[in-house]
């Protein structure tokens, strides 16, 4: 078996000359690894997995999947991937045994096979009460369940799921993830998501697009680095805008609260909170400023995220704007 689930080289993907979907992406997935994709609407995530399934081909660079080239003919390949698509449809008539029983077959599993699978399955995601209804007739985190049903149907390799907990009410999207948390080290499992978190729960590798690039491939830790240790968010009343340009001149760094009312002030790694909040208790006194309460935080996923796409938003500015 190959340590490699999943393999970029130098991916580039171009619609009708006209839109770069991917540029020059290149990264490697361990066998085993829950690998969360991360990126706005447009970044590209989409084109990504569609060429990691084989069903679209790149316009440049090479694709291997569980140890094998990937093309849009490699049916036998395929065979050993489940895919959740962030719309699943289904024939309207059928109901969740018919359809499973129809993937099953699919995938040339016997009788006594996809009956096994089948009650498993149902029963994993919530579904053996509704086995027999039509699936028109389905609430859409019903049909999004059904779904990772089928994904499962042949016992893949490889697990691809888009948005598998979108739509889900509260006990379903638990019950997924705490699914994803068992197979975790069992099959590879590249989850998109745009809820970071429940990528944060149960991924252990992040891959961040923005714009058709890679920004980031590394682990949870790794991404958060890219923070300070500790930041503190100060609400301040009386001369606010006085105090602000105070802490500016003393701590020699900008404010990075968009609120009016707040100050966000990122420590550095050699500085300690408490030294930190006495010299702001002391310029607010100074100052005619009152704060009127301080929280510490420490590094968090989303911030991290964020940090990373605005950083390169603005990379991408100054490009536009030279001269």
């Amino acid at each position: 078996m190959s340590t490699e689930a999943i393999r970029f080289d130098r991916v580039t993907k171009v619609y009708e000359s006209r839109q770069i979907a991917l540029a020059d992406v290149s990264f490697r997935l361990p066998t085993g690894a829950t690998v969360g994709l991360l990126g706005a609407n447009g970044s590209g995530k989409s084109t990504l997995l569609r060429i990691a399934l084989g069903l679209i081909s790149p316009s440049a660079g090479a694709i291997a999947v569980l140890g094998q080239r990937m093309t849009p003919g490699a049916k036998s390949l395929r065979q050993r991937i489940g895919f959740l698509s962030d719309d699943p449809s289904f024939p309207a008539d059928f109901t969740a045994i018919s359809y499973l029983r129809f993937v099953g077959k699919c995938f040339g599993l016997n009788r006594l096979e996809r009956k096994a699978r089948m009650g498993t399955l149902l029963r994993a995601v919530g579904l053996i009460d509704d086995a027999g209804r039509k699936i028109a007739t389905f609430s859409t985190g019903m049909k999004t369940r059904l779904g990772i049903a089928a994904s499962l149907m042949n016992d893949p390799e490889l697990l691809v799921w888009d948005e598998p907990t979108a739509g889900l009410d509260p006990i379903s999207r638990r019950q997924t993830l705490e699914l994803l948390e068992q197979l975790r080290g069992q099959k590879t499992v590249i989850l998109s998501s745009h809820i970071l978190g429940d990528i944060d729960r149960v991924c252990d590798r992040l891959l961040v697009l923005n714009q058709g690039q890679l920004l980031f491939d590394g682990s949870r830790t790794e991404l958060e680095s890219l923070l300070p240790k500790n930041v503190l968010e100060l609400r301040v009343s009386g001369e606010i805008e006085r105090y602000r340009a105070a802490v500016q001149q003393h701590l020699k760094r900008l404010d990075g609260s968009l609120d009016k009312a707040k100050l966000r002030i990122e420590l550095g790694p050699d500085e300690t909170v408490s030294d930190i909040v006495s010299l702001l208790l002391q310029l607010a006194r100074d100052n005619n400023a009152t704060i009127e309460g301080i929280n510490s935080t420490g590094r968090q996923l989303e911030d991290a995220y964020l940090k990373l796409i605005t950083e390169d938003e603005f990379r991408g500015f100054l490009r536009a704007t030279k001269t």
